[in-house]
């Protein structure tokens, strides 16, 4: 696979994040969102945005493929908590545990607050948030 291909495509995948956060927010003028919602979408940006500066920084295909992926995959459940709040917030949960496990790791590594560090404390509220959404929802149901 060409890197020049990869950078193109992950960097026209944080475009678009970009410019269909734009879009959101003019339209949430309209619409009213929900705090989980909008810490998701600050979330989906901050991932995303730091995978970007991840491969321009230190030329990382990793972080540059999953901060994408990671971002999307948040964006969808932005896009999925007012109509399927549990099932968002469980891929959420999932997503934000893993990134919690990986920059804690980095964060034990290399002992630096920013960015491993500032990453490991922003998973962590966002892991307990989501798990705080499924378990309110389940106990709704009950």
């Amino acid at each position: 696979m060409n890197i020049r291909w990869i950078f193109q495509l992950s960097f026209w995948s944080v475009f678009q994040l970009t410019i269909r956060a734009a879009i959101v927010v003019e339209t949430a003028k309209k619409m009213a969102m929900s705090m989980s919602q909008r810490l998701t979408l600050g979330f989906a940006a901050l991932v995303g945005f730091g995978g970007l500066m991840g491969y321009l920084k230190t030329g990382s295909q990793k972080s540059l493929i999953f901060g994408g992926i990671s971002a999307a995959l948040l964006y969808y459940v932005y896009t999925q908590l007012p109509m399927r709040p549990v099932y968002a917030s469980c891929i959420g949960l999932g997503l934000s545990a893993a990134l919690l496990g990986v920059t804690g790791l980095r964060f034990k590594k290399s002992g630096k607050l920013f960015p491993a560090g500032m990453m490991f404390i922003v998973s962590l509220i966002m892991t307990e948030g989501y798990l705080h959404g499924v378990m309110r929802s389940l106990h709704s149901n009950m």
